[in-house]
């Protein structure tokens, strides 16, 4: 690894390090895991949505945004399932270090190294 130099930015040691673009391994213990995790989650969200709907008949209007939003919160929950149990990794997008540029301190004599915040 480069040592950088003074007053200059260092990304974090897990975004210099390359992603392979290989999918995951998952085992069938993870899959089942993760099933079950998911069916819980699903549960829950789709239980809560139902929930709210009845506080939202019944003239709270809070809930219903509740009523829509915990069903919107199982849909994700299915869409993340299937991404891992198919071994799709959920990629960080490195940022583009050419495009980052060093901050001066208040007294704009010297740069800051991020340890004044």
């Amino acid at each position: 690894m480069v040592e950088p130099k003074p007053n200059e930015f260092s990304a974090p040691d897990w975004v210099k390090e390359s992603e392979s673009t290989a999918p995951a391994v998952v085992t069938l213990r993870k899959k089942i895991v993760t099933t079950v995790i998911i069916t819980t989650v699903f549960s829950f969200c789709i239980w809560a949505g139902w929930f709210e709907l009845g506080r939202a008949r019944s003239g709270n209007w809070r809930a219903w945004v509740y009523s829509f939003e915990w069903p919107l919160f199982a849909g994700i929950s299915i869409y993340l399932w299937r991404r891992i149990i198919k071994g799709d990794p959920i990629k960080i997008p490195k940022p583009d270090f050419s495009q980052i540029r060093t901050i001066p301190s208040e007294n704009n004599d010297t740069i800051n190294d991020g340890k004044n915040f």
